[in-house]
Parts: C-alpha cells; sequence; structure tokens
C-alpha cells in the first residue's frame, strides 16, 4: 500500500461545513483515499512519500462542474447545425 504524509501547512482550509482552518495541518493518505485530515501532531509520523507544506495552504481541489457535454447531443440533429443558439432554443 502507497501512503502519503502532507504535513506542517500554514493553514490547511478544510470547507467543512464548520469551516474549519487547522494550522499546522496536514492529511495522510493511504492508495490515493485520504484517510486523515488535521494537525500534523495527530498524523502518522511517518509515509511512503512525505511532503513538507511549510509556508503552504492545503485546500480541496476545486472541481468545475460547468461543462458543455449535452451539446454532444446535437451534432447530429440537422436543425441544430449552424443554428443561432438563442433561435434554436
Amino acid at each position: 500500500m502507497a501512503t502519503l504524509l502532507i504535513q506542517h501547512a500554514l493553514v490547511l482550509a478544510t470547507f467543512d461545513s464548520r469551516r474549519r482552518e487547522i494550522s499546522d495541518g496536514g492529511l495522510f493518505v493511504r492508495d490515493n483515499v485520504i484517510e486523515q485530515v488535521g494537525a500534523t501532531s495527530d498524523l502518522p509520523p511517518t509515509a511512503d512519500r512525505v511532503i513538507n507544506a511549510r509556508d503552504m495552504v492545503i485546500l480541496p481541489g476545486l472541481v468545475n462542474t460547468h461543462h458543455h457535454l449535452y451539446q454532444t447531443l446535437t451534432r447530429a440533429v440537422p436543425a441544430a447545425q449552424n443554428a443561432v443558439l438563442f433561435d434554436w432554443l
């Protein structure tokens, strides 16, 4: 099992319901699954790979859910091809 420890971040922003900001924070990952988030002192002391995040901020991935996937459905619709968007809608 591959493990990763990111430790000593200036701040770890959880964006959880309590909006916690953990000073000297970090996270522990095993096989690409985050197992623990918290203060560095509460995390395992070592891992296969250790990243010192001193003077850095850890925050959740910012996922862009804006997409145009639905437009692939209209590629084969002749009325939608070369149509002015608002006229077509």
